[in-house]
């Protein structure tokens, strides 16, 4: 195992950065000092024009290329062209523009895009080079994929916006009817939130193997995947309209965690009668659960923070369930705020877990209180 080194690089210009390698550390960060995401390793203006092959040289102990996995926050196309010689197991990449680019022949394994305000025009990498998923965070309303000629879909897996309310109208997929084609589909949506619509899942017919999780609407729809082999679902509230399993005559596997207990007794009766290896229906959750124990936008916080930050949730949600005037609500969010303010370590992804807080405190009133508006005291009280 390699010390902590001190790589200086020309990304940008000559000798424009150092690196700072440490040992276990498999990726590395790129973006403006601003950015929405994880901090930078290395920050570069979103329209700098970066020479990737600094990373060249660069290799972990046994001689594989490193960094492992790449996040890039902004607009230099390079990688793509760079990574057709130079493989690429993880790259994460959120365009701050509208922009068209090929990325049939890269190299990358895993390969996941953050769209959340302009359009993406991308021809995909086939299986054909290696790429094992092509994952779209975001608004998948601005993923406008093609495949190369000839190519094969890569695995898909799409993790949406949803709303805070789990009434709002479900969310679905757009059409995008060149990766018809598709036989892996991922979709991940959390549990309490806007559902995810699954009739929008039929525009892949030839589905083999399929994971949802979350809030989902339109669950009787999937008996329409005729080609369907193998099932995975995962933190599901309500599976309540979920087809019997006989309904999909190739099925061979099954996995199932954390969804309604109702549901998922019947699961494990059903499962009984299908000789399935590695299939289990596990971890049957009661309604409260999912309201308590996941629903909250604190998982991802270290444990003493959470626990903190739950805890001024609860107070908050349950001042504002019993608020007669707009008055208390807003000192209830106020007070919520002052008590994340005293927490350490909140920069900008602890702080958008914190307006999602919000909104759902907001969301647990009994009189009407927009989330812009509960948003709009949070941001004045806040001070991380």
């Amino acid at each position: 195992m390699y010390e902590t080194e001190y790589i200086t690089v020309s990304l940008t210009g000559p000798d424009s950065h150092t690196i700072v390698r440490e040992p276990g550390v498999g990726s590395l960060t790129l973006g403006p000092a601003d950015s929405r995401g994880p901090r930078s390793d290395l920050t570069v203006g979103a329209n700098d024009r970066l020479d990737w092959s600094v990373f060249d040289p660069m290799t972990v102990p046994a001689g594989y290329p490193w960094p492992r996995l790449f996040r890039y926050a902004g607009n230099d196309t390079g990688f793509l062209s760079w990574s057709r010689e130079r493989p690429v197991e993880t790259f994460h990449w959120e365009p701050t523009g509208r922009a068209t680019v090929d990325a049939s022949g890269s190299r990358i394994g895993r390969l996941t895009l953050t769209l959340r305000t302009d359009p993406l025009h991308i021809v995909l990498p086939g299986a054909e080079v290696g790429c094992l998923e092509v994952a779209v965070i975001g608004d998948a309303g601005l993923f406008h994929p093609e495949l190369a000629a000839d190519a094969t879909c890569p695995p898909l897996r799409f993790v949406p916006d949803t709303g805070p309310s789990p009434t709002a109208p479900p969310i679905a997929l757009p059409v995008l009817d060149r990766l018809s084609g598709a036989t892996n589909v991922d979709v991940w949506t959390t549990p309490l939130r806007q559902a995810f619509d699954c009739a929008s899942l039929l525009q892949f017919p030839g589905i083999r193997n399929l994971s949802v999780a979350g809030q989902l609407a339109g669950l009787s729809r999937l008996a329409n995947l005729t080609e369907l082999s193998r099932l995975q679902l995962r933190y599901c509230p309500d599976l309540s309209e979920l087809p019997p399993l006989a309904s999909w005559p190739m099925l061979g596997g099954l996995i199932v965690s954390n969804v309604d207990e109702v549901r998922g007794r019947r699961l494990r009766t059903e499962l009984k009668r299908f000789p399935w290896p590695n299939s289990w229906v596990r971890q049957l959750r009661k309604p409260e659960w999912f309201a308590t124990e996941y629903g909250l936008p604190f998982t991802e916080w270290p444990s003493a923070t959470a626990r903190k930050a739950r805890k001024a949730f609860d107070v908050a949600a349950a001042a504002v369930a019993g608020a007669g005037s707009s008055d208390e609500v807003e000192a209830a969010v106020r007070r919520f705020t002052a008590a994340l303010n005293d927490l350490p370590g909140l920069y900008t992804i602890e702080r958008e877990d914190a307006a999602e807080a919000v909104t759902l405190i907001a969301a647990k009133a009994a009189i009407e209180v927009g989330p812009e508006q509960a948003l709009a005291w949070f941001d004045a009280e806040r001070d991380f």
